[in-house]
């Protein structure tokens, strides 16, 4: 192996090892981690999305996938017998470890994944992390229930606070098919955020005059989210 090839292993070793560090600090909030490191831990994932190569990048989503997927689990009761059966092998100490441990994991809870959620529509650098926000959307909308509806909204918040144009052309589309009320109110609070901010994206002239037609036209017709909750 080359100088430059090992080099570059060990880089993505160490950038691994961070990342991962970073989500145990968000996995162990509040029980172990305090609010602090909980939030220096965000703040640094965010800047390895940022500062990072395109694998980095691509890494780091895959983790966080790693994380949101968990969302199935709420649906389970985390007992003795569950573990037990997703894991006969295990002994009895591991198992009540096991289960002790999902009682608390933050990244199992619906703010722990509300967070990973508005984290992801911080990130900056690439429309990566919108559409994962969009394949966790079409998830949520599979099944209807309170948990659901809630994490419907916080992706649809956070693709209003995103600056990838992806975000904004998908919450249109959404806006443009959704019939539900409660849900239209929201994508309109998102679409007004996007108004705000068309001045500063990197496209044309003309595309962007597109765009703004595009979004008062909508929030007009939909009374600017006036019963927006």
């Amino acid at each position: 192996m080359k100088k430059s090839e090992k080099k570059e292993e060990n880089t993505m070793e160490t950038e691994v090892k961070e990342i991962e560090k970073s989500l145990f600090a968000l996995k162990f909030y509040p029980v172990a981690v305090n609010e602090d490191s909980k939030n220096e831990a965000l703040e640094k994932l965010e800047k390895t999305y940022k500062n990072g190569s395109e694998t980095v990048r691509q890494l780091l989503l895959y983790m966080i996938h790693g994380q949101l997927a968990q969302a199935i689990e709420m649906k389970m009761l985390h007992t003795y017998e569950y573990f037990k059966m997703k894991n006969p092998s295990l002994d009895s100490a591991q198992l009540r470890m096991n289960v002790y441990r999902s009682l608390f994991n933050y990244n199992t809870s619906i703010e722990g994944i509300t967070e990973l959620i508005r984290f992801l529509g911080k990130l900056k650098g690439s429309d990566d992390a919108a559409k994962l926000l969009t394949y966790y959307y079409a998830r949520f909308c599979a099944h209807e229930n309170e948990t659901n509806r809630m994490l419907r909204a916080a992706v649809i918040e956070a693709l209003g606070k995103s600056e990838s144009q992806y975000a904004l052309r998908v919450l249109l589309d959404y806006a443009k098919y959704n019939d539900n009320e409660t849900m239209i109110n929201r994508i309109v609070g998102a679409l007004i955020e996007w108004e705000e901010k068309l001045d500063s994206l990197n496209i044309s002239a003309k595309e962007k005059k597109k765009l703004k037609t595009k979004l008062k036209e909508f929030i007009t017709r939909e009374g600017k989210a006036s019963h927006y909750g």
